[in-house]
């Protein structure tokens, strides 16, 4: 096996980790909104949702950089790292998104105060995502 393999390996498995780590992330966060009961689940909706932009991140990297990663090959290993940030954080939103949903299942009004928690985690993903255009 030659150095190509691995660099498209870690090029497809990047793009890959952010997608899965955004599926986790939602399954995470849905199976909150899910017990929540039926007059609160749309109220939710925007909470819960989040996890996906770390998949959204991934994917527009590994688009978007596809073209120079035929003249670069390490730019493969960067967009690995991206996509374990990328679903890593995810997952961890969908947890605090969970404590969101459970919050205002108690009758809390905090949507505002539960998306900005949401959002810390994937501030790391941003910053990932930048990096990828910085290095």
């Amino acid at each position: 096996m030659d150095i190509a393999f691995f660099s498209q390996l870690a090029f497809y498995g990047g793009v890959c980790l952010g997608l899965v780590g955004s599926a986790l992330g939602l399954s995470i966060a849905f199976q909150a909104a899910i017990g929540i009961g039926e007059k609160k689940f749309f109220s939710v909706v925007p909470l819960v949702v989040l996890p996906s932009t770390q998949g959204i991140y991934s994917l527009l990297g590994g688009i978007l950089k596809k073209d120079a990663f035929a003249s670069n090959p390490s730019i493969g290993a960067l967009l690995l790292w991206v996509g374990i940030v990328c679903f890593v954080s995810a997952i961890y939103q969908g947890k605090v998104c969970v404590a969101g949903v459970r919050a205002m299942g108690e009758g809390r009004n905090t949507l505002g105060n539960a998306i900005v928690a949401a959002v810390m985690p994937e501030t790391y993903a941003v910053f990932a995502f930048v990096c990828l255009f910085l290095l």
